[in-house]
């Protein structure tokens, strides 16, 4: 770890002296100006009271979709500290999407959900587009690109880096998805005319079924936050074990697994990021906003 040299309290320079080790043996350090201690730990989780076992604990319960309040009650928190936590896992994770790479064969179709603030006139502009792709491995993404149907540009602006070595497309006949795939210059079949199975979009449309149970049981969270909401579902449907020769304990095993590499993920996230700073976070207010009255 990189020597310090200032106090975070008083500022005063080349003053620090060890001063022992934490419960978790991690090095205290002591100012000899102000007296104070602290250690030089930067990390998400470094300033939480509670123990590491109990924060994934609670990612655990949040990956099994379990309600923050019903989290709150099982892990013995403050709902407002559970709402902490998950703006913490939230924030973790904000970029993960754009890591994403899609391969082979992918499915691609949007979806919609309604606006219920911030209405405007015309039925089509009172709902979010979400853009929606899937490869045959089961690895996903979710965006959400406009209010009413996404243009061509803003597929590309969003999921062009998405896209690896891919092969052909199966799509559902929208013209600006088209326009999007001729971008990569391959194969590009509508599931909804072929009569071979090979092409069909059961597994997107498997992926829907799933995704609107989850916004279903989070109904009631800010519209602001639905990119947070999607960000958390991809990342738990990516690692979810799509193979039906798991078994339970196989399946248990993958989601200790995760569980971890999410915990490792919060840890490495630098921000300093407050339930405050997170309350004003604008999310997608931008695109709510983009439509004139």
């Amino acid at each position: 770890m990189k020597k310090t040299k200032y106090c975070p309290f008083c500022g005063t320079y080349n003053s620090i002296i060890k001063s022992g080790r934490t419960g978790k043996n991690v090095q205290r350090y002591k100012c000899n100006s102000c007296r104070k201690t602290f250690i030089n730990d930067n990390s998400t989780t470094s300033h939480l009271q509670n123990s590491d076992r109990l924060f994934k604990k609670f990612i655990g319960l949040m990956v099994d979709d379990v309600s923050l309040a019903v989290i709150a009650r099982n892990v013995d928190i403050d709902v407002k500290t559970a709402l902490y936590y998950r703006c913490l896992v939230f924030k973790s994770i904000e970029d993960y999407q754009n890591e994403v790479i899609l391969d082979g064969t992918i499915l691609i179709d949007e979806t919609f959900i309604p606006v219920t603030e911030k209405k405007l006139r015309g039925l089509s502009f009172n709902q979010l587009c979400i853009i929606t792709m899937i490869d045959l491995k089961g690895y996903c993404i979710a965006k959400v690109g406009s209010r009413a149907t996404a243009k061509p540009q803003v597929f590309i602006d969003l999921c062009a880096m998405n896209i690896g070595e891919v092969n052909q497309f199966v799509h559902d006949g929208g013209p600006n998805q088209k326009q999007f795939m001729k971008y990569f210059e391959v194969t590009m079949i509508d599931g909804k005319r072929s009569e071979s199975e090979e092409y069909s979009t059961m597994l997107i449309d498997s992926m829907y079924s799933s995704l609107k149970r989850y916004l279903f049981k989070h109904a009631g969270f800010k519209l602001k936050n639905l990119q947070h909401y999607l960000n958390f579902f991809v990342y738990r449907f990516n690692h979810t074990p799509k193979s039906k020769y798991y078994d339970s304990r196989g399946l248990e095993e993958k989601r200790e697994q995760m569980i971890d590499k999410l915990y490792k993920r919060v840890k490495r996230t630098r921000k300093k990021t407050t339930y405050k700073t997170f309350l004003s976070d604008p999310g997608i207010t931008d695109i709510l906003e983009s439509v004139k009255k």
